[in-house]
């Protein structure tokens, strides 16, 4: 609202040059928003640095009341005096419209799933959901759930993280964003495999290669510390003295080849092979525990084994 008002090269540069602030600023509209309420009556005041006023008075050579009158969406709703600005409850109450309806949205969206329809409780944590306002619409929006909000919501989110560094298994369960999988070659399919991708190994069988080996699909249930599944593959060349395995995760929830849009390549691991010939094989199983996701590898003829961890921090 402010950028709209002031001008969004006003704006930036009251930002770089004007940091603390262009952060002081921030903080105001953090604590203020936790006390904006549905049935609030009188006008909102926000204090805002003088300097910004002054910045838009050099840059635009007119004064903001002036130039808030000739706005039609602020005349009656918005004054700003000095590093004050007041404003109607309603218009204070507009700042929010568009964050809340969509929350609201996606839990009515989220309810909608088999899976959780059933479930009778939402737990709102985190420093929005101290918001007055957004309790206000998620309880009307979902009048059947119990609405659950804790002392020091804000912080919940902190003190989880905390109790989670200390000690992993507090989760039993997480849901995958992601599908996880190794890339492969399978059998070549005529008219349904590209071309490209065609190879033949040393024992003449047709393969296509770079496709995706899904070992876990995304929205699904993994539980802390142990395998999903346990995957084997064998070598495609007789003297081949290594296997390595790279590892992906694609948005997708079920990608054809690694090579598709949204896969993104993880990281890989290599397991020596001994001897030689077509019958070798390796199994490999993936392991979803606290923030890593953790592949182990091992050769089935001599039982050699081969580790690797690959981090979720991030968004993967």
């Amino acid at each position: 609202m402010i950028a709209d008002i002031v001008g969004n090269d006003v704006m930036d540069n009251f930002q770089v040059t004007k940091m603390v602030d262009y952060i002081d600023l921030f903080r105001e509209f953090e604590v203020k928003k936790r006390t904006f309420k549905n049935e609030m009556t009188s006008k909102i005041n926000i204090k805002v640095p003088i300097a910004l006023a002054n910045d838009f008075k050099d840059a635009k050579k007119m004064e903001l009341k002036a130039h808030i009158e000739s706005k039609p969406k602020y005349k009656d709703c918005v004054e700003w005096k000095g590093d004050k600005i007041r404003m109607l409850p309603e218009t204070a109450k507009g700042l929010f419209k568009e964050a809340c309806d969509s929350a609201s949205k996606h839990l009515r969206e989220l309810f909608d799933l088999e899976k959780v329809k059933d479930v009778p409780t939402i737990l709102m944590v985190g420093g929005f959901s101290e918001s007055p306002l957004l309790q206000s619409i998620v309880k009307s929006s979902l009048p059947d759930k119990k609405v659950i909000i804790p002392e020091d919501a804000g912080l919940a989110v902190l003190k989880g993280a905390v109790i989670f560094g200390h000690d992993p298994s507090v989760i039993k369960e997480r849901r995958c964003r992601y599908t996880y999988g190794v890339r492969t070659s399978l059998p070549f399919i005529k008219g349904v495999h590209p071309e490209s991708k065609r190879y033949v190994d040393d024992d003449g069988d047709v393969l296509c290669v770079d496709m995706l080996d899904k070992h876990v699909g995304s929205d699904e249930s993994v539980e802390y510390g142990k395998a999903q599944v346990t995957e084997s593959y064998t070598v495609t060349k007789k003297n081949q003295s290594i296997m390595r395995f790279a590892i992906y995760a694609s948005e997708d929830h079920n990608p054809t080849f690694v090579t598709e849009p949204g896969c993104t390549l993880l990281g890989s691991l290599d397991i020596q092979l001994s001897g030689s010939g077509m019958g070798r094989a390796v199994s490999v199983q993936m392991v979803f525990s606290g923030t890593e996701l953790s592949v182990e590898a091992h050769e089935k003829k001599t039982g050699q084994k081969q580790k690797a961890q690959f981090e979720f921090l991030g968004n993967l």
